[in-house]
């Protein structure tokens, strides 16, 4: 694997050159490729005691020490930072001061970079899990930092910068990357790897799909009696020939990815905050819930409830699924403001577009378990927006998720319930 070793480097080009060489001198300096900029902390004071780093954007560190990089550089008291001459390149130029932290690449050309005015931010951290791989060590493409793995594939970085970062991971003699990402790490938050081994094909169907047919069924493969309205799981009953599916855990970002889950503004009047881009994104540790869960961040104006929503969803098949035999939906939820859940046959051109939903199931800030049927979705006589579910439970090609009014939306653990053929089963 090639390393670049510049801390060395860049204290031998400033300090070490003939007598010619000349030094960085800020804009409008004959200096090339130098850079210039003044740090600022997240409150707007001048970064006074600010440090920083330049690597090159694909330097991989060996420094096991934890630290998230080591300074080569320093701002002066009135918090500019400039740095000397360097070769053109990609670098990434990470500064900190007082647990405050900035890092992003930079592309250096002919002339000297002035970057102005760069204000820092709180750390972020992430979290992970590698058990796929034989991985000993991750880092981030461009810092110092490496953490090591544990024996169950899980690790830890804190202190990261904010920010698109990539991701690797090493081998146990740091001498052979196998595996890496690209990440967006949010201030304060906890950003998630995960890089699951793929199971074998005998032990996929096990890992998934739960056959309930025996005198004695596991405890958890029971399904909710939901007549109800208050949505929550009751006392259960087992039926014949039922099958679970653990459609979604949040735990293997293969799955997640192989899903295509988005989550997205469904109205112009609401706004997605994060994640903005990429739904994986939104996946972070629980505690409560002992693994990963999706927790999605958006913002709704004061208006009626119902005229102002976000979607987490996915397609469940491009032709569509029969579910005519669907006995529940449960799942786990937390947030602010309620959810729907919905049943769709959707197609973007389509001009009769189906569409079976909940009435609104009101979040709290605990995670509740909730089981929707067929009997809760809503009929077209008791809201305009719905078909109802004699119209899409022969073809059901999408899974919804609305967020509608708060600023939360929390989910885990995905459980579809009911009698299945091969033909109908959900991939």
């Amino acid at each position: 694997m090639k390393k670049w070793w510049w801390s060395l480097a860049l204290l031998l080009f400033a300090f070490g050159c003939d007598n010619g060489s000349k030094q960085a001198g800020g804009p409008g300096s004959e200096t090339t490729n130098g850079i210039y900029a003044v740090i600022y902390t997240e409150n707007g004071s001048l970064a006074h005691s600010a440090v920083a780093a330049l690597r090159k954007a694909d330097f991989v560190s060996d420094d096991t020490t934890g630290a998230v990089f080591h300074a080569d550089f320093a701002a002066d008291s009135a918090g500019a930072l400039e740095i000397p001459e360097m070769e053109k390149g990609v670098y990434r130029l990470t500064i900190s001061v007082d647990g405050e932290i900035y890092s992003k690449e930079i592309s250096l050309a002919e002339e000297s970079l002035d970057l102005g005015q760069i204000h820092l931010e709180k750390p972020g951290s992430i979290s992970g899990n590698l058990s796929g791989k034989s991985a000993q060590w991750v880092g981030i493409y461009g810092l110092d930092i490496l953490a090591q793995i544990d024996s169950l594939g899980n690790f830890t970085l804190e202190g990261i910068p904010a920010g698109e970062l990539k991701l690797y991971a090493l081998d146990k003699s740091l001498s052979s990357i196998l595996a890496d990402t690209a990440l967006t790490v949010i201030p304060t938050k906890i950003s998630t790897w995960i890089h699951a081994a793929i199971s074998p094909k005998d032990s996929t169907v096990k890992d998934t799909i739960r056959d309930t047919t025996q005198v004695n069924p596991p405890k958890d493969s029971t399904v909710s009696d939901t007549t109800k309205k208050d949505t929550t799981v009751t006392d259960t009953t087992s039926r014949d020939s039922l099958v679970w599916q653990l459609f979604e855990d949040f735990e293997d970002s293969a799955s997640f990815a192989k899903k295509a889950w988005y989550f997205s503004d469904d109205s112009s009047l609401a706004t997605i905050n994060f994640p903005t881009d990429f739904a994986w994104k939104g996946v972070v540790s629980s505690e409560e819930r002992k693994g990963h869960v999706f927790s999605g961040y958006y913002s709704t104006p004061a208006i009626p409830t119902g005229k102002s929503y976000v979607i987490f969803g996915t397609q469940i098949s491009a032709t569509g699924i029969d579910m005519s035999k669907l006995d529940s939906i449960t799942f786990y939820a937390k947030g602010s403001g309620a959810l729907k859940l919905s049943l769709e046959r959707w197609e973007k051109a389509a001009s009769d577009n189906l569409k079976a939903w909940t009435a609104d199931i009101p979040l709290s800030t605990s995670w509740t378990p909730i089981t929707v049927t067929p009997a809760d979705f809503l009929s077209p006589e008791s809201d305009t927006l719905s078909t109802g579910w004699e119209s899409v439970k022969s073809t059901v090609t999408r899974l919804h998720f609305f967020g509608i009014g708060g600023s939360e939306l929390s989910l885990d653990d995905i459980k579809i319930y009911g009698k299945t053929t091969k033909s109908s089963q959900i991939p």
